[in-house]
């Protein structure tokens, strides 16, 4: 039995620091693998989506990256690898094709009416020329290679990484 996402924004103490995986996938052609949020619902559910940001993650129309918190107790290696199977639908890339390509730390905007602001701890994977066949999963739409994306193509905060590990053309 699949286990509900657990992510409360009133439980994140001022000062927290999340961790997470970040799936960059390439076509070996310019492309990378990004969608659109949709079903709002599953993003709560399962995909460790906050409920007090996800709406207006949904409603920019922005793109984001197979990305997740890593879980109690989880690798990060092993989390890169849940990403691709459960949030991108990708089942046919052994873990030893997925390369680590950068550590990163953002520092984001208090939280809880905290004047503590929060820090993101990034580690950010790479599938380097992808060439199986997409599925598209329900919580996404627009999901497969996107060309000519910038930063402020993304959401929450999906560009900065890809900027900061040098992933988005100049």
């Amino acid at each position: 039995m699949k286990k509900k996402a657990q992510f409360n924004q009133e439980s994140v103490p001022p000062g927290a620091v999340c961790v997470s995986s970040f799936v960059v996938v390439n076509d070996g052609r310019g492309g990378i693998l990004a969608g659109r949020m949709d079903q709002l619902n599953v993003w709560l559910d399962r995909f460790y989506a906050s409920p007090v940001n996800a709406p207006s993650f949904l409603a920019s129309g922005k793109f984001l990256l197979p990305a997740s918190h890593i879980q109690w107790y989880e690798a990060p290696l092993d989390a890169s690898d849940r990403i691709l199977k459960e949030m991108a639908l990708i089942d046919d890339v052994p873990k030893e094709k997925i390369k680590l390509v950068d550590v990163q730390s953002h520092l984001r905007p208090a939280m809880n009416d905290s004047t503590i602001p929060h820090w993101d701890l990034c580690v950010v994977y790479m599938v380097d020329n992808y060439q199986g066949k997409l599925k598209q999963p329900m919580w996404f739409k627009d999901f497969g290679f996107k060309t000519g994306l910038k930063a402020d193509d993304f959401t929450r905060g999906h560009g900065d990484v890809l900027e900061e590990a040098g992933l988005l053309p100049k």
